[in-house]
């Protein structure tokens, strides 16, 4: 065998690897697409639900040492997806909404210290909880304390990201499960209507099966 037959086989194997690669990842964009549409159609009409129902969120969202926000209401919500073109082939690349949940009730704190009223303040801020803060004076005029005003607000606010390379969804959560930002990875083979349906769960502040796929959590 010549030089030149030995490199016409290794170009047709070459050509076969290419081509069945392209398949693999072509059938890879499909499936992921179909599941992202899936989870898009779902999460679209349980938010058109939960407008009309406002449900409450059974979820104490603790701030610890500071305050427990609870008794949330539903308020609004949103959705949205955004595209993106792979091989001349438009498919989603990531789905983003979020769920404000909130109560007319507010919460009264009051310390008398600068360390522990630095704390709330830092507590509410860094969750991005609205408040006011108040000085409060002696008869002598000398500041005695702080009294904060809280508002019971938040939102959800969660972003699912299409990984068409590793044939996964990428969830990130912020005041999903709790306050905090949370990450889980859920590979497309187990998105189906009843891992939806556990996805909704946690959102409605429900045990669900989510916690299983959480790989990262962050306190803010």
């Amino acid at each position: 065998m010549g030089l030149l037959d030995d490199l016409k086989k290794q170009a047709e194997l070459a050509k076969t690897q290419q081509v069945s690669a392209k398949s693999h990842q072509e059938e890879s964009l499909k499936a992921v697409e179909a599941k992202a549409k899936l989870a898009f159609q779902y999460l679209h009409d349980l938010l058109k639900q939960l407008a009309v129902l406002k449900p409450v969120n059974p979820l104490n969202f603790s701030i610890p040492g500071v305050a427990e926000l609870k008794n949330l209401t539903y308020l609004d919500s949103f959705i949205d997806n955004r595209k993106k073109s792979v091989h001349d082939v438009e498919v989603i690349d990531s789905i983003a909404f979020y769920i404000k949940w909130g109560s007319t009730s507010k919460i009264t704190i009051e310390r008398d210290m600068p360390a522990t009223a630095q704390k709330i303040r830092d507590g509410l801020t860094q969750n991005g909880v609205k408040f006011t803060d108040d000085e409060v004076r002696s008869a002598k005029g000398t500041i005695a304390g702080w009294k904060f005003t809280v508002d019971q607000a938040i939102n959800t606010d969660v972003k699912i990201l299409a990984d068409h390379d590793n044939m996964r969804l990428v969830i990130t959560g912020r005041n999903l499960i709790r306050l905090g930002i949370d990450e889980f990875v859920v590979p497309i083979l187990d998105i189906t209507e009843a891992w939806l349906e556990e996805f909704a769960k946690s959102l409605l502040g429900q045990p669900s099966g989510l916690l299983k796929y959480r790989v990262q959590t962050t306190l803010r």
